[in-house]
């Protein structure tokens, strides 16, 4: 099929290559030059991107690479605005524009990790930022690329992420600061119990909060949810000799 660019694009011929399978992918070439990128991970879903970027800049540089049926694009240029969005609807790929000192795109990212740690994440910094790279991979990102953007190595970049996405556990719904702040804790070794003391909540309290994280990480036992929280990087230091390794809840 043929899609159209706009007035100053060349039409972009797109050809679907193993389409009955769970993973397909669309090979665009443009001017001759083919670059690869998922369109969808399974037929009838649609991948949402989340961008943010305080002066749009990096709409027209995602929309022409980007824009397809089976990816919806959103654009943010208030960090608040997103977060809310993340909230209400986790994405599976948030991209974020920084600039030089942007601590609010910082600020996003670190956001992010801890509200749906298994969304794959993207900084875009400007050309030879190396201090702001280093800065936003600690901050959270999964990638991290210069401008000016390269239309293959987006490709590249977003295939990747979506393909890692299909390995890590996902919800519609984010985790809460009380859960982020209970899944720490449970890292931490504490029981159901020694948590509803610090946080002065009832340990049935405690209890709903850990099986709706459970849920949302997908996560069948307690060990299983400790490698899931630490897979996706949510876990900021490595468990002592006296975690717990049962598979049931403790306290």
């Amino acid at each position: 099929m043929k899609k159209n660019l706009g007035p100053h694009k060349k039409y972009v011929l797109v050809r679907i290559v193993n389409p009955g399978q769970s993973g397909y992918f669309c090979h665009v070439g443009i001017t001759g030059k083919m670059m690869t990128i998922v369109m969808a991970m399974k037929r009838g879903t649609r991948k949402r991107i989340y961008c943010y970027g305080k002066r749009s800049q990096i709409r027209p540089m995602l929309e022409p690479v980007l824009g397809s049926d089976n990816i919806l694009l959103s654009f943010h240029s208030s960090h608040k605005d997103c977060l809310e969005k993340l909230e209400a609807k986790p994405c599976d790929i948030l991209i974020v524009d920084l600039e030089d000192g942007d601590a609010e795109g910082l600020e996003l990212l670190v956001q992010a990790r801890r509200m749906a740690p298994w969304i794959s994440t993207m900084a875009v910094v400007e050309h030879s930022a190396v201090p702001m790279a280093v800065r936003v991979i600690k901050a959270g990102a999964c990638e991290c690329l210069e401008k000016p953007l390269q239309p293959d190595r987006l490709c590249e970049a977003v295939d990747a992420m979506l393909l890692r996405m299909e390995s890590l556990p996902r919800s519609h719904r984010a985790l809460t600061q009380m859960e982020v702040q209970i899944i720490q804790l449970i890292l931490a070794g504490e029981t159901s119990q020694d948590i509803a003391a610090r946080l002065h909540r009832s340990k049935r309290t405690i209890d709903v909060h850990r099986k709706n994280i459970m849920r949302k990480l997908q996560a069948g036992s307690l060990v299983d949810l400790i490698r899931r929280v630490l897979a996706m990087g949510l876990g900021e230091e490595p468990l002592s000799d006296g975690a717990p390794e049962a598979d049931g809840w403790e306290g």
